[in-house]
């Protein structure tokens, strides 16, 4: 998941300039929140960031090397004063917040005494947890450095958001992406991919999985049966399956983007109208999967929802 440092200045300059000041000058801030469009490499620049602040070895702008002990403990997230929550799969709580507090009161920082926290995913993270990490900002520690990452930043608390350094991405240019992807996949998939707005690194890594093959034919094999009772059967019973691997947020977002793509491109010979319905179910669907839901009930209600979109007369 390394970051492409060339690529990172290329693509998004003005991030670039400003970490790079950051880091040469040691104008640091306690908080930063990385926010911007989903397709933009925010996850991956969290690292870079991170691996940055402890690097022995950094570059003439500031960066870290990536292949020193303390960038690699960083990346493989072993360094002890070093804590990553991923709040995309599982959304961030008061616990989790409260973990770091502690774990930072418990431990010896490393390497020139700096501990570094990320909450990706923060944009999502409960009202508990907002408050709890609003505590913790408002009396930062010296050596401490927390990294918030974000898609929406409307989403969090401007309390918040005023703590930290605001770190936006541009949108990354999608046919790069595809350019890109066509070398692991083909030219569909990476299209796909593209358009939902996902990076090259974490189309790389999802591409990597069995599951995604398992989500793409499904989807495929959805829309063009989509009214039928069989079909929704065959995904209760072979995809998603209650405490299946495939029953879980990330999957099944996956599965909705690839349904979306695929009625864009030809809408099973629905009509414009319809298929406009069916297209609201499931963007509103992606807001709802956003919040805590029960998620069997919750992929019930979209394939009834649809089935009555495709079998009604207007």
């Amino acid at each position: 998941m390394n970051m492409n440092k060339k690529l990172l200045k290329e693509t998004q300059p003005v991030v670039y300039k400003t970490l790079s000041n950051a880091l040469t000058k040691d104008h640091l801030a306690h908080a930063y929140l990385f926010e911007g469009d989903k397709s933009a490499p925010k996850k991956e620049t969290a690292l870079l960031f991170a691996q940055s602040l402890v690097c022995q070895h950094k570059d003439e702008d500031g960066f870290a090397c990536q292949e020193c002990d303390a960038c690699k403990r960083i990346e493989h997230g072993e360094a002890i004063d070093y804590k990553w929550i991923d709040g995309t799969k599982n959304r961030i709580k008061k616990n989790d917040v409260l973990k770091i507090q502690e774990l930072f009161e418990t431990t010896s920082a490393e390497i020139e005494d700096r501990r570094i926290y990320v909450l990706e995913g923060f944009d999502d993270a409960t009202v508990d947890a907002s408050n709890s990490l609003l505590k913790f900002l408002e009396e930062p520690a010296p050596g401490i450095f927390g990294i918030l990452i974000a898609d929406e930043k409307s989403n969090i608390l401007p309390t918040i958001q005023s703590r930290c350094q605001w770190i936006h991405f541009r949108p990354a240019s999608r046919m790069n992406v595809v350019n890109k992807l066509i070398e692991k996949c083909d030219q569909d998939t990476a299209q796909m991919l593209a358009n939902s707005g996902y990076t090259y690194n974490k189309a790389c890594e999802l591409l990597e999985y069995e599951e995604f093959s398992i989500i793409r034919q499904a989807a495929k094999d959805y829309v063009k049966n989509m009214g039928s009772m069989n079909e929704i059967f065959s995904l209760q019973s072979e995809v998603f399956i209650a405490k299946g691997s495939l029953m879980k947020k990330e999957w099944i977002r996956l599965w909705i983007q690839w349904v979306l793509y695929e009625l864009k491109k030809d809408g099973n010979n629905l009509s414009l109208a319809k298929r406009v319905k069916i297209q609201t179910i499931l963007v509103e669907a992606m807001d709802i999967l956003r919040r805590p839901v029960d998620l069997a009930l919750f992929l019930d209600k979209i394939y009834f929802d649809i089935k009555k979109v495709v079998k009604s007369l207007n």
